[in-house]
């Protein structure tokens, strides 16, 4: 019988006990970004001219406090396009020229082991020097997991599933079901663990492959891991937004300087 491991998560500057808060913004690698004055903030990269991927509890948070969204460094106003609560992903609509726009990658699935980078702007997580400063931080896919989680509450639990000799199974789709039962059923989704740390300020941030495309977007952390919503989301939110991804064809060779180079341009901090 197989032996199921809960792993709880939780993010927000403003929830008691989280582990990620969010943070991005079109500021340079590596420089100082102004915190946003009250509210909260959160990460969100350009899929297109004028719109921004981020986490829906990002904007929930400012939505309960009846706060506009803002991104840093670029002009207003933004405004929430479309949001998905189960799958926390919102679409930002704002003016266009807010950095260049990410590509997505066209991979059905990501084995484990792909190395990627995910990218944010951490609050001030313990280490004030870094505050708002961006950081990337590399890894690699550990594992595909289900997870059930709540947006506007701000917590998750997903679990890893071993054999009676402690070696990890892959889990279906009726293992959840049969972990958090039937009534979960319409919470119940894939997300990617990574083995990079993401620190409280990060939420809503890209992860990339080594081609600089988009095959995550950073939800939450701790224990030094990182848990990203994957690409069929991400996939479907843009769908019903009638967007369609840039596409980068062909192979390029590996440059991690220049994927964080060309995400950082992108990836904005946003805020209210």
């Amino acid at each position: 019988m197989a032996k199921m491991q809960v792993r709880h998560w939780g993010w927000g500057v403003a929830l008691a006990g989280a582990l990620l808060a969010a943070g991005a913004s079109a500021w340079p690698a590596g420089a100082p970004a102004a915190a946003p004055s009250r509210g909260s903030s959160g990460s969100a990269f350009v899929v297109a001219p004028g719109a921004l991927v981020t986490n829906a509890h990002v904007t929930l948070r400012c939505r309960a406090q009846n706060l506009p969204l803002r991104v840093d460094g670029q002009p207003g106003p933004w405004r929430v396009a479309m949001l998905d609560a189960e799958a926390d992903l919102a679409l930002l609509q704002g003016p266009p020229g807010a950095g260049p726009v990410l590509p997505l990658s066209a991979a059905r699935r990501l084995p484990r082991g792909t190395p990627v980078l995910a990218l944010g702007y951490p609050g001030d997580d313990g280490v004030p020097r870094l505050s708002g400063r961006l950081r990337a931080a590399r890894g690699q896919v550990l594992r595909a997991t289900l997870t059930v989680h709540d947006p506007a509450g701000g917590s998750a639990a997903s679990f890893v599933a071993t054999d009676p000799q402690g070696r990890e199974l892959e889990p279906s789709w009726e293992d959840g079901l049969r972990y958090f039962g039937q009534d979960r059923a319409g919470q119940l989704r894939w997300r990617l663990e990574i083995d990079a740390p993401a620190a409280g300020g990060s939420s809503g941030g890209p992860v990339l492959d080594a081609a600089g495309q988009v095959v995550g977007v950073v939800y939450a952390g701790g224990r030094g891991l990182t848990a990203a919503i994957p690409l069929e989301d991400l996939r479907a939110l843009l769908a019903r937004a009638g967007i369609a991804p840039l596409l980068r064809p062909g192979a390029r060779p590996a440059d991690w300087d220049a994927v964080e180079a060309e995400a950082a341009r992108a990836t904005m901090r946003i805020g209210c």
